[in-house]
């Protein structure tokens, strides 16, 4: 009896899939674009990286993060200054959320005083618009990764 094996996928352009073992992280998703953020929240889920709570602003996101932890934040920073207001909330322990937990951010344009502010914040990945889907779930597999290991320079 012959095995017919199928081929195998080409993992090199494919974001990092989780181990069967790893459940999807709570994510907190803030998009404000309807289908950029409908979009990522469905192959999130699809590939078993996250089960993302999808809100349009961060006044929304105050909101959940007082009342519920999440093991991620990934947040356009549309609103900047609310934004940043929210992350050092987060860093400070004044939200459910761990103060350590993992952040990635989308961003139109970072200068330099808003990179340095990210990098303060301890932001683990930047992604610049315009960007593709695939860039950002990567970002969200790269959020699954426990506090102590080494992440990406932003």
């Amino acid at each position: 009896m012959a095995v017919i094996h199928a081929p195998r996928p080409l993992l090199a352009h494919a974001p990092v899939a989780p181990t069967p073992a790893a459940p999807p992280i709570r994510l907190l998703l803030v998009e404000p674009q309807f289908l950029l953020r409908r979009t990522v929240a469905a192959v999130a889920r699809d590939m078993r990286l996250a089960d993302p709570k999808e809100i349009t602003t961060i006044e929304q996101a105050e909101s959940l993060v007082s009342l519920h932890a999440y093991d991620a934040l990934f947040l356009s920073m549309d609103e900047e200054t609310a934004a940043l207001e929210l992350m050092s909330r987060v860093r400070n322990g004044d939200t459910k959320c761990a103060t350590a937990i993992p952040i990635a951010v989308t961003a139109a344009a970072c200068g330099t005083p808003l990179a340095l502010r990210l990098k303060h914040l301890e932001v683990r990945r930047l992604i610049l618009r315009p960007f593709k889907v695939k860039g950002v779930l990567d970002a969200i597999a790269a959020l699954r990764q426990s506090p102590a290991e080494p992440q990406e320079a932003l």
